[in-house]
């Protein structure tokens, strides 16, 4: 507990250094780049034009240029105003956002930043950056700390699909006007444990942050908050937002539905989200810490292993192709965007049924295959209505020794007897635990090679100070064994 309570004060105070002097000095807005370092921001649903291709936001997820929309153009290229470069400005984002759908082969330039993949960052250096990234594409300065948050806390906690490898996708969105990163929540209703939030749209982390505070101010009133939210988009990590709660000492619960991509037992085409729920909860030595989605393989899991070119195949009864057979093809698996639950498959859907019943059904958002499919799957950018849940309760109005008793309660999960190799048993909470010790002792976490080539090109375009790297090979061996160790840990 003590190492996620110093991160999120450690991010306080980095937000608030940014804030006043690192964003008022490298803040440059897209629309304020120097002559030939400009990029078109459609004012229609064309998305990122490069050359006579338009990429579509909506995830990591795109199709062939014929699946673009070759006949829908941004307004700057209608004016005559396109910008020489932008083709070289989006290059690699186009080029990850193709690997992650699947469309393009992993190859050589991949092999030769291999090299580059083995260097770290630090956590707070990370969170410099991908916060001047977004601010560069005009989010407000808090917001775009904000969503620079949520992915250095994945990657520090073992969460890598969900890390910085998400930003090509999230800034796609921001471009194309599919996430309007200027915009605020607002509460719809309320009473004293409950409320309703309408997000306009606005970057889910921005949404997230906004519902969890309220909750935990009502629940530090009445002791419980539940707060709903619909017309949001993609928060991330979840787990984040419920570890939020345990800096007052409560236990957080996050949950959200999603684009499909899970198939209903027994059928072929994709109905519901992966729909993640998460819980976080600590006493005064322990904690506990769970995230799940409910599909096997979560989409963002291949496609981290994919676009780096670790995996070419996933495990058997995990994806359905186009055609809806069983496949092993990974790039087939991202191309069809057709995942199993987790098995028992019956019970894995079930869960997510549930979960979208609360964010979807009961908020007035989106909900099953009403949510847009990204990308590929379709050729408008309208906004995604993501319904989501978050809720904070005071365990003390209910049982005052309650941090005693978890202790006790992870006490006896400890006690069982390990496995013939000798493994302690571990907790919900201790990878995570165990993830974060490890980038601290090793003085950062390391950047995979389709990330590092999309964060080079957005400091030269933005005109933002670069990603300060270090060389694992600084490191005491045993520290880079582990880094290792623990990447093969999360390749799919």
């Amino acid at each position: 507990m003590r190492l996620m309570l110093n991160f999120l004060d450690a991010l306080r105070k980095v937000r608030l250094k940014l804030s006043m002097d690192t964003f008022g000095n490298n803040n440059t807005s897209i629309h304020n780049l120097p002559s030939g370092k400009s990029v078109s921001k459609s004012s229609s649903n064309a998305g990122i034009t490069i050359g006579d291709e338009t990429v579509r936001g909506r995830g990591c997820y795109s199709g062939t240029p014929s699946e673009w929309g070759w006949t829908q153009r941004s307004q700057l290229e209608l004016d005559g105003r396109v910008p020489e470069e932008k083709e070289l400005m989006w290059y690699n984002i186009k080029r990850v956002l193709l690997l992650c759908g699947g469309q393009k082969l992993p190859g050589i330039e991949e092999q030769i930043r291999v090299k580059e993949a083995s260097r770290l960052v630090d956590v707070l250096e990370a969170q410099r950056f991908v916060s001047q990234a977004f601010a560069a594409m005009d989010v407000p300065k808090q917001a775009a700390s904000e969503m620079a948050d949520v992915l250095i806390a994945a990657d520090y906690m073992g969460h890598r699909s969900m890390g910085i490898h998400r930003l090509p996708a999230i800034a796609a969105d921001l471009l194309n006007g599919t996430v309007v990163g200027t915009a605020t929540p607002t509460i719809i209703s309320e009473l004293e444990a409950i409320g309703l939030v309408d997000g306009h749209n606005a970057p889910g982390p921005v949404v997230a942050n906004f519902c969890m505070d309220l909750a935990i101010q009502k629940a530090r009133e009445v002791g419980i908050g539940w707060v709903s939210a619909c017309h949001s988009n993609c928060i991330g990590m979840a787990s984040w937002y419920a570890c939020q709660a345990l800096e007052q000492r409560m236990i957080g619960l996050c949950m959200t539905n999603g684009a499909p991509t899970l198939v209903p037992c027994g059928g072929v085409e994709p109905i519901l989200g992966e729909n993640p729920i998460a819980c976080a909860a600590s006493g005064a030595h322990e904690q506990f810490l769970a995230d799940f989605g409910m599909a096997a393989c979560s989409v963002e899991q291949l496609e981290l292993s994919y676009c780096n070119g670790w995996s070419k195949q996933v495990p058997k009864l995990v994806a359905l192709d186009s055609e809806g057979q069983e496949t092993i093809s990974t790039a087939e698996a991202l191309k069809a965007q057709r995942i199993r639950a987790f098995q028992p498959e019956h019970k894995g859907f079930g869960l997510a049924a549930m979960v979208d019943i609360l964010c979807g059904v009961m908020t007035g958002a989106r909900y099953a295959n009403l949510i847009q499919r990204r990308g590929v799957f379709s050729a408008a950018n309208a906004p995604a209505d993501l319904g989501q849940v978050y809720i904070a309760i005071d365990p003390m109005r209910f049982c005052s020794s309650f941090e005693d008793r978890l202790g006790d309660f992870h006490r006896l999960l400890r006690k069982v007897v390990p496995n013939k190799a000798g493994n302690q048993a571990l907790v919900p909470g201790d990878k995570e635990m165990q993830h974060m010790k490890m980038v601290d002792d090793q003085g950062g976490f390391t950047m995979t090679p389709c990330t590092l080539s999309v964060l080079g090109e957005l400091a030269e375009k933005f005109q933002i100070a670069p990603l300060k790297m270090k060389g694992i090979s600084q490191l005491p061996s045993f520290a880079s064994k582990k880094a290792n160790n623990h990447e093969e840990l999360h390749m799919v």
